[in-house]
Parts: C-alpha cells; structure tokens; sequence
C-alpha cells in the first residue's frame, strides 16, 4: 500500500513516545528525537542513500533498509560499537521497524515538499 504524507506524518506523532521508550530499553540509553534522529536519520551518508533520488517514500525506504542490512552484513563481527548494530538491534522490534519505516517515510516528504 503506498504511502501517505498525512498517515505518516500522524504516525510518527501518535507514536514517537512509545517508540523512543522502546529505543531507550533496546539501547539500554535515554533515546530522545534528537539522538533517534542521529541514529536513524543521519545515515543517508553512511548507506550512500540519497532521498532526493528516489520516486516514492517505499523506494527511499526499500533502499535505505537494503543498504543497511548490508553495511551490517560488513560489520557484524566487529565488537558492538558500529551504529549498524544499534539500527540492527532496533529493527528486530517489529513496532520500532515499523515506526523507522515511517520516520524515513517522513524524512522523504520532508525533502520532498
């Protein structure tokens, strides 16, 4: 199903208590917007996703999620230091994998505007 700007942009906001609680106990660190977004919105560098590339938020995000998993794949055996393991750890919750889908959503409409 293609995503909304409206449903995602509420999403976030119905949600972004709950998930920056789920955050702070998978990371065993008060996580706030600011260090989620550092987190999870800093790395279009890192993953060598650019959102102005892309034609739909589900592309930006397919991609995004792609080269995550790969840069993981990379660093998996290097001792847990790597933010690819804390997006790693985050995305084995499937209501925090829920809620990164829509915040990149978000980061794309954003760009987009």
């Amino acid at each position: 199903m293609r995503m909304r700007k409206e449903d995602v942009i509420q999403y976030i906001k119905d949600n972004e208590d709950k998930a920056l609680k789920k955050a702070s106990q998978i990371l065993h660190k008060e996580t706030n917007m600011q260090s989620f977004n550092g987190i999870i919105g800093g790395k279009n560098v890192t993953y060598d996703v650019n959102v102005i590339e892309y034609e739909t938020p589900e592309d930006y995000v397919e991609a995004w999620m792609q080269s995550h998993q790969k840069k993981y794949n990379d660093e998996r055996n290097i001792p847990y230091t790597k933010s690819s393991h804390r997006v790693h750890d985050m995305l084995q919750d499937s209501f925090l994998a829920e809620f990164i889908r829509n915040y990149l959503a978000r980061t794309y409409f954003k760009k987009h505007d």
